[in-house]
């Protein structure tokens, strides 16, 4: 039977194709919630990436705040201990000056001055022997004991230079080796931030072309389900069944059959259909 054979035929094609449809369909839904999820993923690690940098920034800002104020009272404490250290200088110099000239400390071998002159002749009884001499009770020790504790607060001047320029030498040095870590590891998010944007761009531009072939697909699915409902009512919602359809057309068949036999067959003589008639 042609028609039944049509039909079948067409019956499958149409099935299978939306079979094939529904399936790509479900394929591309699986893609684009994938590709959904991973621009969300990048999404939220650029996020993170550009978060991290920006407390880099902060932190470099700070240090380098921290550092120039560090810097300046550095340099003001080590000025003070060099103007103090000068002061002190100055001091004992004026005061070993003094002490020497009074007689109250021994002067060096090269501070005596040689003078060709005649020795002085005092009297018996000079007037300034009868008083006492009060400006240095103890003439040894005084002279000296004073002079040892400037020299003493110049050294820890000295000291306080010294160490002041150590701990600005290893602040300078923590703080470069601080801002240089902190510099590759602000490239390294931004360059992660960046890669990312541009995978998230490529994804997302995928999944636009997934939902695109989705809306074509699915059109075509509706077209394939729109003729699928076109042949049930000739091939499948006929007013009867295959077997009727197949009695009727054999019995169709046979009477042209008969029809053709007859319309075939040698026709009577003019003399025998008047004997015929005549009896």
């Amino acid at each position: 039977d042609d028609h039944k054979n049509w039909c079948d035929l067409e019956l499958s094609k149409t099935s299978k194709s939306a079979s094939d449809k529904e399936a790509k369909l479900s394929e591309l839904a699986i893609k684009i919630e994938n590709h959904d999820l991973t621009a969300y993923e990048l999404q939220e690690g650029i996020r993170e990436a550009d978060a991290f940098a920006a407390e880099l920034r902060a932190h470099m800002k700070e240090s380098t705040e921290i550092r120039r104020t560090g810097k300046h009272e550095n340099e003001v404490a080590i000025k003070d201990a060099k103007d103090a250290q000068a002061a002190i200088a100055n001091a004992i110099s004026v005061l070993t000056t003094f002490y020497k000239s009074s007689g109250a400390m021994q002067k060096e071998s090269y501070e005596f001055a040689q003078f060709a002159r005649q020795p002085v002749q005092l009297p018996d009884s000079p007037p300034m022997w009868a008083s006492s001499y009060t400006s240095v009770t103890d003439p040894t020790g005084q002279p000296g004991g004073i002079i040892t504790v400037l020299e003493q607060v110049s050294a820890d001047f000295s000291r306080m230079e010294s160490d002041t320029k150590a701990q600005e030498e290893a602040d300078q040095q923590a703080y470069d080796e601080d801002v240089q870590s902190c510099s590759i590891e602000l490239a390294r998010r931004r360059t992660e931030s960046e890669m990312k944007a541009q995978e998230r761009k490529r994804t997302l531009e995928s999944m636009s072309t997934r939902q695109a072939e989705q809306k074509a697909v699915s059109g075509e699915l509706a077209a394939t389900s729109r003729y699928m409902r076109e042949l049930e009512p000739a091939c499948v919602q006929g007013d009867s069944s295959y077997e009727d359809r197949k009695a009727a057309r054999t019995t169709e068949i046979e009477a042209l059959r008969e029809a053709q036999a007859i319309l075939q067959a040698p026709a009577p003589s003019f003399l025998q259909r008047r004997l015929r008639g005549v009896a």
